[in-house]
């Protein structure tokens, strides 16, 4: 092998294991993997069990103890449609509670590191302009 095909041969190497990293949006730009981090903000202290899923993941049963939380990466769908959804509960809650915890035609151009705080209340999601958890969604009553 001459000097010149070694160094084409790694440069496509790293490129190949940049690219992995990363995926294509519908519209051809380059997309970074996405994180989402939910935290267990109930107010008197119960563990929150939680359970979320994709189409194709299921990221199986969660117990969050206080403060405790939960993270996951992915990279966002070639077609704009990733969607994560959650179910809640918690000594008391009643039953599940359910939320599109990530939704790409929200989330994608708001945050690539999705933090959310779940309480009794909702979600609500870190809105890095304010440095403040101020965008508060209340609960779905299903997964419809």
């Amino acid at each position: 092998m001459t000097t010149t095909t070694t160094v084409t041969a790694a440069a496509w190497t790293v490129a190949v294991a940049v690219l992995l990293t990363m995926g294509w949006s519908a519209d051809g730009q380059i997309v970074k993997t996405t994180d989402v981090t939910v935290t267990n903000w109930l107010s008197k202290g119960q563990d929150l069990t939680m359970h979320c899923k994709s189409k194709e993941d299921d990221l199986g049963e969660q117990v969050l103890h206080k403060l405790g939380t939960f993270s996951w990466h992915f990279i966002p769908n070639f077609f704009g449609k990733t969607l994560f959804f959650c179910s809640f509960s918690w000594d008391g809650s009643g039953g599940n509670r359910y939320f599109d915890i990530y939704v790409e035609k929200r989330d994608k151009d708001r945050c690539t590191d999705c933090k959310w705080i779940v309480s009794e209340v909702g979600p609500c999601w870190y809105n890095a302009t304010t440095a403040a958890y101020d965008v508060c969604y209340g609960y779905k009553s299903s997964l419809l």
